[in-house]
């Protein structure tokens, strides 16, 4: 009997696994879009949910698929950031940040493990991403517009850098981190993102256009830069996916890697603006 051509056969895997990330992504949608358009208290328990279940991707991932001490220092953690900014003091809550990271660290070389830093760096970029996700979607007025924007710009990028890539093809972006990604697909992100941003925030509510393409465009290298980073620590432990707790996309952390950076990076940029600073 007669097979098909490899390259037939890859073709057919691709739809197949575009057709399974479709399904998930219609499951998972309707739940995060309600937890952002009605805010507190739900679109704080699905960031919560969410950070829990990526400290936990983490911690295995770099663990060689075992969650032990470690992996339970990282949760109480992020458990420690969230409750100090309930209590209502963010600065207190990036101190928690911080300190949890160096428990952490101390922990892993205590217990031998491969890459105490990879997880010091794990447990502070998911704690800082909670707590900032759950401060813009608070701020009065337009946290829910901020959330959104963000949401979409960091989907698009990632979009576009699929599509893109894909079409396009040549010069790798990062080979030895991330062998798919192009520069073209950076670019095809960045546009997207761009334009996105521009309809939503320039023709849709008036701000200059000069400030929203620059802020499409950072926002589109920080949620590229923090998937090369969650890319890297795959890579050093010989990881496809953080787990496979969602069919066709791998684990949450696998989807949410490009936010890790830009949520914190617009909380900190509004500070600044809030006290005059730019």
């Amino acid at each position: 009997m007669a097979q098909a051509p490899p390259e037939r056969i890859a073709g057919n895997r691709g739809f197949r696994n575009l057709g399974l990330r479709l399904r998930s992504a219609a499951i998972l949608a309707p739940p995060v879009i309600a937890g952002i358009y009605f805010g507190s208290p739900w679109f704080d328990i699905l960031i919560v949910l969410a950070g829990g279940v990526m400290a936990w991707e983490w911690a295995t991932m770099c663990s060689g698929g075992r969650f032990d001490l470690v992996g339970s220092l990282m949760e109480s953690g992020v458990a420690v950031c969230l409750v100090a900014m309930y209590v209502g003091n963010p600065v207190l809550s990036l101190v928690a940040a911080a300190i949890a990271a160096g428990v952490v660290a101390a922990a892993a070389m205590s217990r031998g493990h491969e890459s105490p830093a990879r997880l010091a760096m794990g447990t502070a970029m998911i704690g800082v991403f909670c707590l900032a996700f759950i401060w813009l979607r608070a701020v009065p007025g337009t946290g829910m517009e901020l959330v959104i924007w963000l949401v979409v710009a960091v989907w698009l990028t990632d979009a576009g850098g699929y599509f893109f890539g894909k079409t396009i093809g040549g010069p790798k972006l990062a080979p030895r981190i991330s062998p798919n990604k192009t520069w073209a697909g950076l670019g095809g992100g960045i546009l997207l993102a761009t334009l996105w941003s521009v309809a939503a925030l320039s023709w849709g509510n008036g701000h200059a256009i000069g400030p929203v393409i620059a802020a499409a465009v950072c926002i589109a290298m920080l949620a590229q830069l923090g998937d090369l980073s969650v890319s890297a620590v795959k890579r050093r432990f010989n990881v496809k996916d953080a787990s496979g707790l969602i069919p066709g996309h791998g684990g949450v952390l696998d989807r949410l890697d490009g936010m890790l950076l830009t949520g914190p990076a617009a909380a900190f940029v509004l500070v600044l603006s809030a006290k005059g600073w730019i």
